[in-house]
């Protein structure tokens, strides 16, 4: 009976396959040169019958006989519909090619999606992900005409920019945040901060940026703010190659006088020459300190102490990249993309500082002016290896290069310092490189149907911070009726240091995925991983005074031509170089961090729920000397190594295919930024200082996110998110007076609490008040965070501080970024948009205050940019950008908390720097 049964089951089974038809065919990406589309979407209108093409953009479908309308579609893409008759037995073939339509796609849910460039692909991203996480991509980027990471980065909610303190996210600044490339580390060779500077990687070798905001088990856990990851482009599957120039005003330096140091042509390409070499009798190799006599003294060094005043010209930048693919037999690919960019830009900036006491008395009052020259060098080479059904291998080679060449002048009032009727007056010429030179080798490997994965990564990164020749002159007046300063350690000095870096680190994942597919999900996924970071630090730095001699009678200097001041009283004995043994002058540090992660995720059909551990073991060893030790002593050794756990816990409830509902709680950790535990005294020549402290904890953060998702469409979003974060040991930037000035300082307090809610949107203008010409062309989105924080010390720990309950040092109660694009033109030949970019937040603290005075506040900026972008024939480019409208300045404060000594002298004021409005013009092409 029962095989009859099977049999007859059989029977019916070929019949029904009998009477069937199949469609089958390949989709295309119309705007990224007809490479294929994988997980985009074939329905039949009007039923639930539908597939998602494969990752070779393939699908196939078998139907009844009889006749269709096929829907063709993906997310942010035009829906193609075609007529077709199915015939039993017969198969028809259906290849598409879809290309970005002008409106969102309302009956398709998408599964999955690879093309990360695309601004609504990542919108779709974020909303099928388990942890709350927002990306951001090259398409949105380029609509909203941003040049840099850190410009796209900054369009995020929570998230903002501030000057040259980089990126500050929920309010949280560096210090708080984690950077990688392609997830593996790539680190700074800048030792004050902790990730490379966004502003530094060109949007051309960037395919998009993932802002993790919550903990997952696979991240490290450096961060409270956010991990960010950085993934670079994507190889190309037809041949292409892009040219673009640049170049640039700014309103207040472009033609106007700017003084720069005269080192050598290098300095225009942003590479010091040999002109500001250490003198081999001062370099790292000699421990003990050395005078030189008056005649060595002249011809030491290269560089000279005389600025050279020019007129600053047009900033320029030049970028260039290429890339191809090749099939090869068995379903196998091979493709590059090389990219080399360079850009440069002249600043010059006024303003003030100031120092005041806890009466609003200015103690150092300065008028201030600086000229800077800024460059900026990347590249990236990736070479792609791949089979999509079986592997993936990648391998880069990243290089990112930037220098400042910086003359800073002040002068006025330095009464705890010098205390004469003519002016202080200081120069301060600094030229900065910051060199990081990275390779990459990722691999993907696919078992058993997808079902199983193994991810890997290996990296290593070269990096150098050089400082050759920093010169710092003080006088007492301004001009040619200046003196030169022999007295209370106010010797001018040349300053030289180098800080080389080398880190390693390396990954290791395996995902396995069981059980039933629900929509497209395994019910069960199991992922555990191993990774480990090592970086070596060695510093070296060397201050050389200039001491005068007996014979130094006449202290008269021309502060427009120092040199010649030097070179007279080199060569009658007056003066001579001398450096002091400094058991400072070398510093080691080693850093090993150990990670193992095990996570486990469960889908049902509208909850998902992800747990994970990750276990972090970190061993830190500073070696280095006390200023009161021999110089030949051997090194004190510090040491620490703690070890981490963090769990994490991710829900994701999706009420239906417009709403999600998600919950994260987690516990990570922050280490603190090289500069922050480097004991080295670094000094500022007016009498403030800084010194790192190698004893810092890293802080332990609690973490809670609530949030609200509402998809109206498949290409737009409305997000409310509530979150809340313990800190155990907050890193607190601390400054102190000293019998000369400020001293700088890094301490932990005890705790901090912050809350806040977030919101986020971006849509169409057509979704809220209908269809017209110009709704439809127009797109609006506003993000914006409002935050709560509070930062307690123990008294007793620091008798100094002024208050001992604050919010917490680098945050904002709020932060404001809002967009509008407009679609000008928009046809096969050409399209324009023009787009108006704001962004704002609320005061923050930048240090915290001591002996009564108030904690230094950084003011809110004002940030409103303007691009229009114009594509002629998808070849030519020609884009203006406005930057700064509203001419914004810099500005920090510092209230009394006293009653005003002199309330007819008061001003607030404690740093003001302008910057200027920029425009910009860029010119590409590509073929």
């Amino acid at each position: 009976m029962r095989i009859k049964l099977v049999i007859a089951f059989l029977f019916i089974t070929v019949l029904g396959f009998a009477q069937k038809g199949t469609i089958t065919g390949t989709l295309t990406d119309k705007d990224l040169n007809n490479e294929p589309l994988p997980f985009a979407n074939v329905v039949i209108k009007g039923s639930p019958t539908g597939v998602t093409t494969d990752e070779n953009g393939k699908y196939t479908m078998n139907l009844e006989a009889g006749s269709y309308i096929v829907q063709f579609s993906f997310l942010g893409y035009e829906t193609v519909e075609e007529k077709v008759e199915i015939k039993a037995g017969e198969t028809v073939t259906m290849d598409k090619a879809l290309g970005s339509g002008s409106y969102a796609l309302k009956d398709v849910v998408i599964q999955n999606t690879t093309s990360r460039e695309k601004e609504s692909a990542l919108i779709m991203e974020q909303k099928n992900a388990v942890e709350i996480k927002q990306s951001i991509g090259s398409q949105e980027m380029q609509r909203k005409g941003v040049s840099t990471v850190e410009q796209g980065v900054a369009k995020i909610s929570g998230v903002s920019k501030v000057a040259d303190r980089g990126i500050f996210i929920r309010g949280l600044d560096d210090r708080y945040n984690y950077l990688q490339i392609n997830g593996l580390n790539f680190i700074p060779s800048d030792p004050n901060l902790k990730t490379i500077p966004l502003s530094f990687i060109p949007t051309d070798i960037v395919r998009n940026v993932d802002v993790f905001k919550t903990f997952n088990s696979s991240l490290y856990q450096d961060f409270a703010g956010a991990s960010l990851n950085i993934w670079t482009k994507d190889i190309s599957s037809k041949p292409y190659t892009k040219i673009s120039l640049t170049s640039g005003f700014n309103s207040i330096t472009t033609f106007k006088d700017f003084k720069s140091g005269d080192e050598g042509g290098a300095d225009f390409f942003g590479y010091s020459g040999n002109n500001r070499s250490i003198p081999g009798v001062f370099n790292e190799n000699v421990a003990q300190g050395y005078q030189a006599s008056p005649s060595e003294s002249k011809d030491l060094f290269n560089s000279s102490w005389s600025p050279e005043k020019t007129k600053a010209p047009f900033s320029i930048g030049t970028s260039i990249t290429n890339s191809d693919s090749f099939e090869l037999s068995n379903d196998r690919k091979i493709g590059y993309i090389f990219n080399v960019n360079f850009s440069n830009n002249y600043l010059s900036q006024t303003g003030q500082r100031r120092n005041l006491n806890s009466e609003g008395t200015a103690f150092k009052d300065f008028e201030l002016s600086n000229s800077k020259y800024f460059t900026q060098k990347s590249a990236l080479a990736s070479l792609n290896y791949k089979k999509p059904s079986s592997y993936n291998f990648l391998f880069n080679v990243i290089y990112i290069q930037n220098s400042e060449s910086t003359i800073e002048e002040i002068q006025g009032e330095n009464t705890d310092f010098i205390t004469i009727d003519r002016p202080f007056f200081l120069r301060d010429t600094k030229y900065v490189e910051n060199t990081s030179f990275g390779i990459q080798q990722l691999g993907t490997l696919y078992f058993k149907d997808k079902k199983h994965t193994f991810e890997y990564g290996i990296a290593a990164t070269v990096g150098k911070n050089n400082m050759p020749d920093r010169k710092t002159l003080i006088t007492e007046g301004v001009g040619q009726d200046a003196d030169f300063v022999t007295f209370n350690g106010a010797n001018p000095f040349r300053f030289y240091s180098v800080l080389d870096n080398f880190n390693v680190n390396g990954k290791a994942e395996y995902e396995i995925k069981f059980g039933q597919e629900l929509e497209g999900k395994s019910k069960n996924v199991v992922r555990f991983g191993y990774a480990i970071d090592m970086t070596n630090y060695d510093f070296f730095n060397r201050t050389i005074r200039v001491n005068g001699g007996g014979n130094l009678t006449d202290t008269t200097i021309d502060t427009d031509n120092p040199q010649a001041f030097f070179d007279t009283n080199f060569d009658n004995g007056s003066l001579f170089y001398a450096s002091t043994s400094d058991p400072t002058y070398k510093v080691k540090v080693a850093q090993f961090i150990n990670a193992g992660f095990l996570n486990y995720t469960r889908n049902w059909d509208k909850l998902t729920v992800d747990l994970g551990v990750r276990f972090e073991y970190m061993f830190r060893e500073t070696k280095s000397r006390k200023e009161t030790s021999n110089v030949n002593a051997p090194f004190d050794i510090t040491e620490y190594d703690p070890m981490d756990v963090s769990p994490v816990l991710n829900l994701k409830y999706a009420a239906n295919e417009k709403t999600n509902l998600r919950f994260t709680a987690s516990k990570t950790s922050t280490k603190p930024r090289f500069r922050e535990i480097l004991p080295f005294r670094y000094q500022d020549g007016d009498g403030n200082f800084s010194v790192g402290n190698p004893d810092l904890k890293n802080t332990q953060n609690y973490n809670v996110d609530l949030k609200y998702e509402f998809f109206p469409t498949q290409s737009s979003l409305v997000a409310v998110a509530l979150f809340g974060k313990h800190i155990q040991d907050p890193i607190t930037r601390l400054l102190e007076g000293t019998s000369t000035g400020f001293l700088t300082k890094y301490v932990n307090f005890d705790e901090a609490n912050l809350y806040g809610i977030e919101l986020e949107s971006n849509f169409g203008l057509d979704l809220v008040f209908g269809e017209s010409f110009f709704t439809k062309r127009t797109t609006f989105g506003i993000n914006t965070i409002f935050m709560k924080s509070e930062e307690k010390a123990d008294k007793a720990k620091f008798p100094r501080i002024t208050s001992t309950d604050r919010s917490l040092q680098g945050a904002s109660d709020f932060i404001i970024n809002a967009d509008i694009v407009y679609d000008l033109i928009k046809n096969d030949k050409v399209e324009s948009k023009v787009s108006f970019i704001y962004n704002t937040f609320s005061d923050r603290i930048y240090a915290v205050g001591t002996d009564g005075a108030s904690d230094i506040k950084q003011k809110p900026i004002d940030m409103l940019d303007f691009t229009w972008r114009n594509t002629f024939s998808k070849k030519y480019q020609l884009n203006l950008t406005v930057k700064n409208i509203l001419d914004s300045d810099i500005l920090a404060t510092q209230d009394p908390t006293r009653p005003i000594a002199n309330p007819s002298q008061f001003s607030n004021v404690n740093n003001r720097l302008t910057q200027g409005v920029n425009i910009a013009l860029e010119f590409a092409y590509t073929f």
